[in-house]
């Protein structure tokens, strides 16, 4: 299930009940600092990594019907059965649309939002998207490459250099029903064609060309044009896309035909052409034809730099940097480990990955905060394994981010009774100083670009 797809399909499904795993630092997963001895056991008591699947205490007798996160997103998303949007966790740039740059560590109902019924959501690093009822979308966050499509990109605001959107403001795209945020760019689907808005680079906008350009004339310096307002993916107007995902820098689609394409980065294989190029318009991948059709109803997740899509008979295939250590998987393979599972759903964060198959609950990767929900004597997997304590039950969707996995389950599941149940004693905090103070989010490479390096090619 890609992000930002919303709630499950099937008429058997009336909602369900949201557990998580993982960090609950927002302000610190994904980053490294020096603290004392005394500071990490203070932290370890107010923010616990919460090693199995967890009950968060809000949302106790609601009914959630879908989760959304990213896999460059350190914050969350859940849609409830009135239509309401929940949000929390890293909030520096307004990322959670509350109107404020405070992190929240207990889900609260996005304000701006409430009367629209949100039907899916999507995050990237520093800005989020979600997708309601009647088409519309709305986006919010940092807006410094036009990456919430609102066709603008105002002077920034002292003491902040970006633009960014407190508030939840609609994008300028019309019948859209699912969004997907890379690390600062947006995807939409919309009556089968796919939009896009924000940072060019690596060509992930699908319009055939990065939008790069030199500093000065005198420079070497380069630097990425803002794309405020949504445009066509080129080369897809001849066939219906059904669904869309985006990784970091790279993005993925199949259509109606059963042909899979993909566009963005190109490095570690993560296109899964054969080779590390960049692609500014969508490529088929040549192994989805004639045997080997994308289904209709296929799964389709982007990673850090992974992609993984269903082929004939519900077979997950995979292809770029799957593991920390070892070769990059250059074209799309099938996960062998997945032979024979009917696959719900699946999702990545940056490294580690969720399925939700049959009765279980798969996961793997190179987890940090426990986000894997193994519970407290297993850490990562580098092979997909069973997540245990979810066994047994039917779960609905899954959803990865920057240190944590969220399993949205079935009210009937047989292990529902064992999960414990959490909530922060610091609901609120105040926001983290800016970044000419001090403060995280700091300067970044030209465009924007610090995850990937910057430039035009691919490693």
């Amino acid at each position: 299930m890609a992000a930002g797809e919303g709630a499950p399909a099937g008429p058997e499904f009336e909602g369900g009940i949201l557990l998580y795993c993982g960090g609950t630092e927002y302000a610190q997963l994904g980053r490294t600092g020096g603290k004392t001895k005394k500071e990490d056991l203070d932290k370890e008591s107010a923010y616990p990594n919460l090693l199995k699947p967890t009950r968060l205490k809000t949302f106790e007798g609601i009914k959630i019907m879908f989760i959304a996160a990213g896999p460059a997103a350190c914050h969350c998303f859940a849609g409830d059965s009135e239509g309401n949007l929940w949000s929390w966790g890293r909030n520096e740039r307004g990322q959670l649309g509350h109107g404020d740059f405070c992190n929240r560590n207990v889900p609260a109902k996005v304000p701006a939002l409430q009367g629209h019924f949100v039907i899916g959501a999507s995050g990237g690093r520093n800005h989020s998207a979600a997708v309601c009822r009647d088409g519309s979308s709305y986006a919010w966050g940092i807006n410094q490459h036009g990456q919430c499509g609102t066709g603008s990109v105002k002077p920034a605001k002292a003491p902040y250099k970006e633009d960014i959107v407190l508030n939840p403001t609609r994008c300028l795209i019309e019948n859209c029903t699912q969004v997907a945020c890379g690390i600062d760019f947006t995807m939409w689907l919309c009556n089968g064609r796919v939009m896009t808005a924000g940072n060019g680079q690596f060509g992930v906008l699908g319009d055939g060309v990065d939008h790069s350009y030199n500093a000065k004339d005198s420079s070497i310096q380069i630097l990425f044009e803002a794309v405020p307002t949504p445009r066509r993916v080129a080369g897809l107007d001849d066939v219906k896309v059904l669904r869309i995902a985006a990784g970091h820098q790279h993005c993925l689609a199949y259509d109606d035909q059963g042909s899979c394409y993909s566009w963005g980065n190109g490095g570690y294989g993560r296109l899964g052409h054969k080779i590390q190029q960049d692609e500014d318009k969508p490529r088929k991948l040549e192994v989805f034809t004639r045997r080997n059709l994308v289904p209709a109803d296929a799964i389709l997740a982007a990673g850090g730099t992974s992609s993984f899509c269903t082929g004939v008979a519900g077979q997950v295939h995979c292809w770029g940097k799957l593991k920390v250590n070892g070769d990059n998987q250059m074209y799309p393979v099938p996960v062998n480990d997945l032979v024979g599972w009917h696959v719900r759903a699946f999702a990545c964060g940056p490294g580690t990955f969720a399925v939700a198959a049959d009765t279980a609950v798969i996961t793997w990767g190179a987890a940090t905060n426990g986000e894997l929900g193994f519970g407290p004597n297993k850490k990562s997997s580098a092979n997909p394994a069973k997540c245990e304590p979810l066994d047994g039950g039917i779960t609905w969707q899954v959803a990865c981010g920057i240190g944590f996995t969220m399993f949205l389950v079935d009210p009937s599941h047989p292990r529902l009774a064992e999960t414990p149940e959490w909530v922060s004693s610091i609901p609120v905090e105040e926001p983290p100083p800016p970044p000419e103070a001090g403060g995280p989010g700091g300067k970044r490479k030209a465009g924007g670009a610090a995850a990937e390096g910057k430039g035009k090619k691919a490693k």
